[in-house]
């Protein structure tokens, strides 16, 4: 049986069904308000480091401005010092975020080696006290992104569950993969479903639910409390809509048309050059811009004459213009395809 929380109330915010997953260098403040134009109702900061913001490095608190006036917002942090984590949540507070989330489950090395991220799970002594630190610096929602371990002989995610839930976290979220696995192979779902059957506060899953079909598969059998959304949403913010309308209706919504994806990533890009200037949103929508128009035709001569440009007006007028070709072409197929009927 797992630890009961010390808490006898329930905090007033609780996670919704979805949420897009926190992932660094892809869901930054642009791509978290276009996903939540089209039915995102959670997002997450992208991954900010505690001694960072202790140490008011320029990069950190720049992504801590990225999120004020952000709603709704999780904002995450990791960091392995009781003290760093403590102001951390202080900070992220002031924000009026709707929650902090401790990453414990980010398997990038030099994140690993300094006891953050997925190294931290492994010594529930230190877990212990960072989260201690968050629940004193905050009265708010608190939760804990895990993976089952570091590898398939050593899955600790009930132990690392049972700290979280004894020590005040409000939920779990789980991304069923090993630090090895790192985000290759198989999401293990039955680890989603005995976490969720073990522990008394929410577990949400995470890992392989990228579409309406899966997202509903992953509900189903593991009767977790929700699903983040990772990689299903590159290039895709519709998914949300589609999902919570195949959940609510058992219809499948159809896939946006190519113009309504250009259009959307031509407001993306705008948000990202608003947030981040020119030059470097340019750089960063680049493999936004695959993502957005993967399985179209041309696409490698589109990425190619992109790469070469340095405005955003000389961008969306090539995009524009390989859109009437791209529509052309599928015209022409399609009439062929009725002409052989």
């Amino acid at each position: 049986m797992a630890v009961k929380s010390p808490r006898a109330e329930k905090p007033d915010y609780r996670f919704p069904l979805l949420m897009l997953a926190p992932i660094a260098g892809v869901n930054d403040r642009a791509a978290r308000e276009i996903a939540r134009e089209h039915g995102c109702p959670l997002t997450f900061s992208e991954l900010v480091s505690a001694r960072g913001l202790q140490e008011r490095n320029a990069g950190s608190m720049q992504m801590l401005e990225e999120c004020r006036g952000e709603h709704p917002l999780v904002f995450q942090i990791f960091g392995s010092e009781p003290d760093s984590v403590y102001d951390a949540v202080r900070m992220a507070e002031e924000l009026g975020v709707e929650g902090v989330n401790l990453n414990l489950g980010c398997p990038v090395k030099k994140v690993f080696k300094n006891r953050s991220g997925c190294g931290l799970s492994i010594f529930p002594a230190d877990l212990v006290r960072v989260l201690r630190a968050m629940r004193k610096a905050a009265a708010g929602h608190l939760s804990v992104k895990i993976r089952a371990g570091v590898n398939l002989n050593s899955l600790n995610y009930r132990i690392i569950g049972d700290i979280a839930q004894g020590e005040g976290c409000d939920a779990v979220i789980f991304h069923a993969r090993t630090r090895l696995m790192g985000f290759g192979g198989e999401a293990q779902w039955d680890w989603i479903a005995d976490l969720k059957q073990y522990l008394d506060i929410p577990v949400i899953g995470n890992g392989d639910a990228v579409d309406p079909i899966s997202t509903k598969k992953m509900l189903d059998y593991t009767h977790c409390d929700g699903v983040m959304i990772g990689r299903g949403a590159y290039g895709n913010p519709w998914i949300f809509r589609r999902i919570l309308h195949f959940l609510d209706t058992g219809e499948i919504l159809p896939e946006p048309e190519l113009e309504e994806r250009i259009n959307v990533f031509l407001h993306h890009h705008q948000l990202a050059v608003q947030w981040k200037g020119e030059r470097k949103a340019i750089f960063e929508m680049r493999k936004h811009l695959g993502w957005y128009v993967k399985g179209w035709p041309n696409v490698k001569n589109l990425r190619e004459r992109v790469y070469q440009l340095e405005s955003f007006d000389e961008i969306a007028l090539a995009v524009r213009e390989w859109l009437e070709s791209a529509l052309s072409i599928y015209d022409a197929e399609k009439m062929v395809g009725y002409a052989s009927l």
